[in-house]
């Protein structure tokens, strides 16, 4: 979760603990995407930038609990920080503000996880090619980068969350390309929540109505576990059959985009 979402979820009063299940249905997506491009050995180092809360990061520590996970953040504060590292020190997860920050690690890097993080950004291919040029990433490393898709979907949305732009898998490429990665993989996932983001944009430019507070899915989800779960197994179901088809040439669109990529040289 974006640290601006779960702010306004604790503002609100909302359970911490009770999760969006387009949030834990993408965690799946991206467990069954690493499994599928992704050797974590032993020692394995994983780079999280743009980690928000870092429940990406948590969960996956508990299924690689043999992997160190790097979490980046820029909205983090020095309170945040020493907040995360006496609650993860245990977990092999160590919050840190920037990458200048972060200690080089003795091995390169084997993922670097950009979660719905480069759409944040106005310049996502300068800041990549500076990614790219660490010392610690080599052709070995894996980046598993995801964003939301279609810029005709821009609504009130992504104001709240402050992006620049929706993806496509043709632009997706095409920064990834520029900014010195190859795509091994691109495609989509989650069809099914294309017809509700649809009503919304119709909704707010059709109708010209907009939300009387801008906010997301994320920050005033409050179903409870039952109705949690079923969301989340629809979501994965749609989601596996959506790369299924990917893999065989069928692409089916879908309100995430998403790619693997490794440095070029």
């Amino acid at each position: 979760m974006d640290l601006a979402e779960a702010r306004e979820r604790t503002a609100g009063g909302v359970d911490p603990g009770l999760r969006h299940p387009w949030e834990t249905a993408r965690l799946e997506v991206v467990r069954r995407l690493i499994d599928e491009h992704v050797v974590l050995n032993p020692g394995a180092v994983v780079l999280d930038i743009g980690c928000g809360d870092t429940f990406v990061a948590e969960q996956l520590a508990a299924v690689y609990p043999e992997a160190s996970f790097c979490a980046v953040d820029t909205a983090f504060t020095d309170e945040l920080i020493a907040s995360y590292r006496t609650r993860l020190a245990a977990r092999r997860v160590t919050p840190y503000a920037s990458l200048d920050d972060m200690p080089a690690p003795d091995r390169p890097v084997t993922l670097v996880l950009l979660m719905d993080v480069i759409e944040h950004i106005e310049d996502p291919c300068g800041f990549l090619r500076a990614l790219v040029a660490r010392p610690y990433i080599d052709r070995q490393t894996r980046f598993l980068i995801t964003v939301p898709a279609f810029q005709a979907l821009f609504c009130s949305h992504d104001t709240f969350l402050g992006h620049y732009r929706r993806y496509s898998s043709r632009l997706l490429r095409e920064h990834a390309a520029a900014s010195g990665l190859d795509v091994g993989e691109i495609g989509y996932f989650f069809f099914s929540l294309l017809p509700l983001r649809l009503a919304q944009v119709a909704r707010e430019r059709l109708v010209r109505s907009q939300p009387a507070a801008a906010t997301t899915g994320l920050v005033t989800w409050s179903g409870g576990p039952a109705s949690a779960g079923m969301l989340r197994q629809a979501l994965v179901w749609d989601a596996s059959l959506a790369l299924w088809l990917n893999r065989i040439g069928v692409v089916v669109p879908g309100l995430s985009n998403y790619a693997i990529c490794r440095k070029s040289v």
